[in-house]
């Protein structure tokens, strides 16, 4: 008995048993029939390659995405071209791929398609370099024909960021020069023109690679899922990144993609070029040579990820690198992320961003701005945990002008609520000066509205405005509209820690003058003698226990959602995104309890374990 004879009756077996053997014997072959007439016409399929095997499940959904109606589980065997595998099945099926490295594999999807990995399971986007030759003081690896697209603007110390491709000793990247005169230890210099590279470090005994694939995954397909991959050392340019939307044209035609639980990492631009309707959930993504997320597209959500180490190449972060960069978006939502130690902004919104969110977020370590608000409209920064961005080696000056710990620049109808921000080199900052146009007017600093946050200030400012000459100095205007209300604040030392209007500029003021420009009348400064503020009761992967029924939320708020109800004596821990926030007059922490459930918690109902 052939395949299909075996798997039509199989199938007519298991509907005759669910039906408790009452169907009739005619009704039961014409079961079968239709069966054949299916799998003939692909709508059930059989996996015909050596490298494969498939699992098959039935009934599963149906679209106009290029899904099938039956989903198809293909194993991917280490050693197969995961490429000619995608070409030889259908639209929505399913690859499976164990653990392993897969090398200088760059892969094409097809609507619907779904790449699964486990642990262990690596796609490498290098060559391993093998054989080494001496000439004079340098090692030369030879037979490099690959030639990226150069991008970007560098730091003055590492001139050579802008080439694509990256040279790794024992995972860890070499910085380019351009010549062979800057070569020293731990540098590289590649001859395109002799398809050479060379470094002076002994390769004996270690594992060189060199990235050689732009893309681990791009194209026009949509619906598209990748989750539990490792995915490293892609050459992809600065602005691109190893996953990417964009295909041959440099268009981008792809929708709908969700990138989950993956660790991505050691690429060079960036770990995920952005896409309309595309959700980046609970991976890691880190070390990659310019910033971890970049690009254009509408109803993006960005959730509980962590982002960090990024711009390990030393791009330029005034031209674009760090943790996250947002343009030309719409509808943009970044929750529950750890955004940390990038060098840059950690989550920059830039240039016609548009009814943006951002909350419940973790940002701490970055240079310039834990969250950067630049040339936009209409977006929101709520409940986030600011802590000890801004600062960055070599810089020029403590003036908002340089790093805060939220930045609105040149931008309209910003909300900023419930946020604290902790030791940054300035607090919430406004930045008015020109900028032009865009395709929701002009991008100013009008309508924006600060209020109930907590900002603990040790150096630098807390709260205000610096601005241009000549009319940019109407964000101090009532016509302008911008308010500071119902803020707290701690300083550590004496001081004018606000910025506002003074005289023909701008000045620091202590609190009674920013007050006497009608801004935070309602305001509270809490003592510099009160130990207890803010709470440092728990730390991230703290574990604790609740010490009575605790009510667990989606925000650090009473009016947001509630997750759950636990029992007293729950265990659980604080997350990466951990706290404090305070809203509400308590402060709340972020929880990952034992039976699964996560979300914020008032501090007074946890307890160290």
């Amino acid at each position: 008995m052939n395949k299909l004879s075996r798997l039509s009756l199989s199938l007519a077996f298991r509907w005759q048993h669910s039906v408790n053997h009452s169907i009739d014997l005619t009704i039961m072959v014409r079961f079968q029939v239709l069966v054949l007439v299916l799998l003939f016409s692909g709508v059930v399929t059989e996996a015909g390659n050596a490298a494969v095997s498939s699992e098959k499940g039935y009934g599963a959904f149906s679209d106009d995405e290029g899904r099938t109606n039956s989903e198809t589980r293909i194993s991917i065997s280490l050693g197969a071209t995961i490429q000619d595998v995608v070409n030889a099945h259908p639209p929505g099926t399913t690859f499976v791929l164990p653990a392993g490295v897969f090398r200088m594999q760059s892969i094409v999807p097809k609507s619907g398609d779904t790449f699964e990995g486990t642990t262990g399971t690596v796609l490498n986007g290098s060559r391993q370099l093998t054989s080494f030759s001496r000439s004079g003081a340098y090692w030369v690896a030879g037979g490099q024909t690959q030639h990226g697209t150069a991008n970007g603007r560098c730091l003055p110390a590492h001139s050579g960021c802008q080439y694509p491709e990256d040279l790794f000793f024992n995972n860890v990247p070499l910085q380019r020069v351009e010549s062979l005169a800057e070569i020293a230890t731990g540098k590289w210099y590649f001859d395109y023109p002799a398809g050479s590279v060379y470094f002076v470090d002994d390769p004996t005994g270690k594992t060189v690679e060199i990235s050689t694939m732009t893309h681990a995954f791009s194209g026009s397909a949509t619906n598209v899922t990748i989750k539990g991959l490792t995915i490293e050392k892609y050459a992809a340019p600065a602005q691109d990144g190893a996953i990417s939307c964009y295909d041959v044209t440099n268009v981008c035609l792809a929708k709908g993609w969700t990138i989950e639980s993956n660790e991505i990492r050691l690429n060079h631009g960036a770990a995920i070029r952005l896409a309309n309707n595309l959700v980046i959930r609970s991976n890691y993504i880190h070390h990659n040579g310019q910033e971890g997320l970049t690009g254009s597209g509408d109803n993006i959500l960005v959730r509980d990820n962590e982002i960090a180490y990024n711009n390990t190449l030393g791009f330029d972060f005034g031209w674009e690198a760090g943790g996250t960069k947002f343009s030309n978006t719409a509808d943009l939502v970044v929750e529950g992320n750890y955004v940390h130690d990038n060098k840059g902004p950690g989550l920059s919104l830039d240039y016609q961003t548009y009814n943006w969110l951002v909350e419940g977020n973790r940002t701490s370590g970055n240079w310039a701005a834990g969250i950067l608000d630049e040339i936009g409209y209409d977006g929101t920064a709520r409940y986030d945990i600011i802590v000890e961005d801004g600062f960055y080696p070599d810089k020029a000056n403590a003036s908002m002008w340089y790093g805060c710990g939220i930045q609105i620049d040149a931008s309209r109808n910003a909300m900023v609520y419930g946020n604290t921000l902790i030791n940054n080199s300035n607090g919430i900052c406004a930045i008015s000066n020109s900028r032009g146009s865009g395709n929701r007017g002009p991008f100013l600093v009008q309508n924006l509205s600060v209020h109930d946050n907590v900002i603990v200030q040790s150096v630098g400012s807390a709260t205000g405005a610096v601005a241009d000459g000549g009319s940019f100095l109407d964000v101090y205007s009532n016509s302008w509209n911008n308010r500071w209300t119902s803020n707290t604040y701690k300083f550590f030392n004496a001081g004018n820690f606000h910025v506002w209007k003074g005289g023909a500029s701008y000045v620091s003021m202590d609190a009674s003058h920013w007050q006497s420009f009608g801004q935070d009348t309602a305001g509270t400064w809490i003592s510099s003698a009160d130990s207890t503020f803010p709470s440092t009761k728990f730390s991230a992967h703290e574990v604790i226990t609740t010490s009575g029924s605790t009510e667990v939320l989606s925000l650090p708020t009473r009016t947001s959602r509630i997750v759950t109800t636990e029992a007293p004596g729950m265990h659980g821990k604080v997350t990466k995104v951990a706290g404090p926030i305070r809203t509400d007059g308590t402060w709340w922490w972020s929880v990952e309890f034992d039976d699964g459930k996560a979300g914020w918690c008032e501090e007074k109902y946890l307890e160290t374990l």
